[in-house]
């Protein structure tokens, strides 16, 4: 079984520690993405479990095995990487094929390989080109074939999509999930896309400087951030952040005043926060709708508009924080003109000023007095 546990790992280059002990299980079978902005260490990461990067501190698991020290070839991985590394002179076919005749593989069994990674990929009509008569996406693919013809037990892919045009990945990420639901082998993706992460995980890892700031299912971190920076890194376009003020709290609820003096009670364990501290309300672009029939209205005053025919994203500021709305494509918008947008409280989320969030149980609006 191709579990993979990585136990306290540490990375360091000289004095400079990049990876902080982190500790990380990925079950056989699942597709695992790592994500998070650049400089986090997601691909120092897939580096150390493919044996490419030296680990400092920690131990790293594979199975049944700990691989910590062993090489790359001894792991039963195979990498696709950003840069496609087709052999130029070669065709598709002795592209994929390389591999397995330098390990000494019989030609009908690397015949029956190819055969099924092209099926696979359809790259049947492609097997006589080679790579500079291939379009990125052919060519990403070819890569790919090269790594299932070796049927390793885990799929290691960094941020293999990031050369192609916004077309071809949206094609790439549908075929790298089929290829994942075909073979059902582990596979564990980089990226610094969210949307790749979104919509390609059973499971999503978010890092941050080095460290693991939450790991869950993509509906998971969408609902229930751990921190402020997981809630703005997950969901396209990201969360806003309404600046608030504490005017009460107690073990049961967190009593907060907006910019524009409306005052708001939501029902949370508000024992870790003090009257006056300044706080954030996390309401996502999706979450807003027209009108004032809702808990909470807002007026702003249009800045920019995006209209991407079934969507249309308002652009505006408030309190020195900007704010993106996602707005009904029919409805009529002026820029410069104010416009009145409501959410529900029970869709907030609300953060302290560590970049806590606070479990909200129950939201309700209350009345000006019974903050007082």
């Amino acid at each position: 079984m191709a579990d993979v546990k990585l136990e306290k790992v540490v990375k360091r280059y000289g004095k400079v520690e990049t990876i902080h002990g982190v500790d990380l299980d990925i079950k056989h079978g699942e597709f695992v993405v790592f994500v998070g902005p650049s400089g986090c260490g997601k691909s120092t990461l897939l580096r150390m479990i493919a044996g490419l990067e030296e680990v400092t501190e920690g131990e790293v698991y594979i199975g049944n095995n700990q691989v910590t020290n062993w090489q790359p070839s001894k792991r039963e991985i195979a990498m696709v990487f950003q840069s496609y590394a087709l052999y130029p002179h070669m065709t598709v076919l002795e592209n994929m094929s390389f591999g397995l005749e330098v390990t000494g593989q019989p030609k009908d069994l690397i015949e029956q390989r190819v055969s099924e990674a092209s099926r696979i990929l359809k790259l049947g009509d492609l097997l006589d080109r080679k790579p500079k008569e291939l379009s990125g996406g052919q060519r990403q693919r070819v890569a790919i074939g090269r790594t299932i013809v070796r049927q390793p037990e885990i799929f290691l892919f960094d941020e293999p999509l990031s050369n192609l045009d916004a077309e071809l990945r949206v094609q790439m990420r549908i075929e790298i999930s089929k290829l994942h639901e075909q073979l059902g082998n582990t596979m564990i993706y980089v990226t610094h896309d969210q949307v790749e992460a979104m919509t390609m995980a059973d499971k999503i890892v978010v890092l941050r400087d080095g460290n693991i700031e939450q790991v869950g299912t993509p509906l998971e971190l969408y609902h229930q951030p751990v921190n402020k920076f997981v809630a703005g890194f997950i969901g396209s376009p990201k969360m806003n952040f309404l600046p608030v003020t504490v005017l009460s709290a107690n073990s049961e609820q967190v009593n907060v005043l907006l910019h524009d003096g409306q005052k708001l009670s939501l029902s949370c364990d508000g024992r870790t926060v003090n009257e006056g501290d300044k706080l954030s309300l996390g309401i996502r672009p999706e979450h807003f709708f027209s009108g004032s029939e809702a808990d909470i209205s807002l007026t702003v005053d249009v800045d920019v508009v995006e209209q991407l025919g079934g969507t249309t994203y308002v652009y505006s500021d408030i309190d020195g924080q900007p704010v993106t709305i996602e707005a009904d494509s029919d409805l009529e918008l002026v820029k410069g003109e104010p416009m009145t947008f409501s959410f529900h409280l029970s869709r907030c989320h609300l953060f302290t000023a560590d970049d806590r969030r606070l479990e909200v149980a129950l939201s309700t609006p209350v009345k000006e007095e019974a903050c007082a």
